[in-house]
C-alpha cells in the first residue's frame, strides 16, 4: 500500500487550520525585541523589584511533552524597568515552542538584561518534576564561581578561627588544672596538720574519758572490752493480768428502754 505525502503550500495550510483563538495569535506573533515594553524608572534609590511567573510552559524538544515551571525574577533597576504585562505574554509565548529547559531560561535572562540592563538580575526557573526528574536552572548577574569560592574562603577562614579558639580553651583547661592542683596539694598539706592535730585532742579526750569509766563503773569496763557492748537494760515488769474476787468477771447489764 503506498502512502501518500500531501505538501501544503502556507495559504493551503491556513485553510487547514482552524482560527486562532486572539490569545493564541498573541503568544504566535509575539516579538520581545518590538512588544516588550519599558518603562523609566524615576527613582535613584537602589530597590529590589521579585515577580513571580507560575504559568511558564514550553515543549520538550525531543518528545513533544510540555514542561511546565515556576520562574522567580528578581533584578535592581537602572533606568527601566519592564511592564508587568508584557512581561507575562513573553513568558507565555514559549507554550508551543520546543526548547529545553537551561535554553528557555537563559533566553529569557539574556534578552531582559539587555533590554533593562539593571544593576543586579537573579532569575530561577523551578521546573516541575516529570519522569522522576526535577530541574532548578539559576542565572545571576553575579559570578556563582567567584561568589561559591568567597564564601569557600569565608569557610576556611572561620574553620581557622575557630581552630584557634579550641587551642586557646584547652591552653586555659591546662592552666586552670595545673592551678587547682597546686592549691590541693597546699591545701592536703595543711589539712594533714590540722587533723593530727585534732587527733591528738581527740585521742587525749578518750583517755580522759577512759579514765572517768574506770571511776564510774560499767561504762570503764565496755570500754576496756573494746567498747563493742552495749548496756544491758533492765528488764520490765510484764502487764499484770486483772483478776477479780471470787473469780468473777464483769458482766454486761442491759438496760429495758
Amino acid at each position: 500500500m503506498s502512502k501518500e505525502i500531501l505538501i501544503l503550500d502556507d495559504e493551503q495550510e491556513q485553510d487547514v487550520k482552524p482560527d486562532l483563538k486572539y490569545g493564541e495569535q498573541i503568544f504566535k506573533n509575539f516579538n520581545p525585541e518590538t512588544d516588550l515594553e519599558f518603562w523609566e524608572n524615576k527613582h535613584e534609590r537602589e530597590y529590589m523589584i521579585s515577580i513571580t511567573l507560575p504559568e511558564f510552559c514550553c515543549l520538550c524538544p525531543r518528545a513533544g511533552y510540555p514542561d511546565f515551571a515556576t520562574i522567580y525574577l528578581d533584578y535592581i533597576p537602572n533606568k527601566f524597568v519592564v511592564e508587568l504585562k508584557t512581561i507575562k505574554l513573553y513568558i507565555n509565548s514559549f507554550m508551543n515552542r520546543n526548547i529545553s529547559h537551561e535554553d528557555s531560561i537563559n533566553e529569557i535572562y539574556d534578552v531582559l538584561y539587555r533590554k533593562l540592563e539593571p544593576k543586579y538580575m537573579k532569575i530561577v526557573g523551578d521546573f516541575n518534576p516529570r519522569g522522576n526528574v526535577h530541574t532548578v536552572i539559576e542565572i545571576s548577574s553575579e559570578s556563582l564561581i567567584k561568589k561559591q569560592g568567597k564564601n569557600n574562603a569565608d569557610d576556611e577562614k572561620s574553620r581557622d578561627d575557630n581552630r584557634r579558639a579550641g587551642a586557646r580553651r584547652i591552653e586555659e583547661r591546662e592552666r586552670d588544672r595545673a592551678r587547682d592542683e597546686k592549691r590541693g596539694s597546699s591545701g592536703l598539706r595543711g589539712g594533714s596538720r590540722r587533723d593530727s592535730d585534732k587527733g591528738g585532742s581527740r585521742t587525749r579526750g578518750f583517755d580522759r574519758d577512759d579514765s572517768r569509766g574506770s571511776k564510774g563503773g560499767s561504762r570503764g569496763k565496755n570500754f576496756e572490752r573494746g567498747g563493742d557492748e552495749k548496756p544491758k537494760r533492765a528488764a520490765r515488769d510484764g502487764f499484770r493480768k486483772i483478776s477479780y474476787e471470787g473469780n468473777r468477771k464483769a458482766s454486761v447489764v442491759k438496760k429495758d428502754k
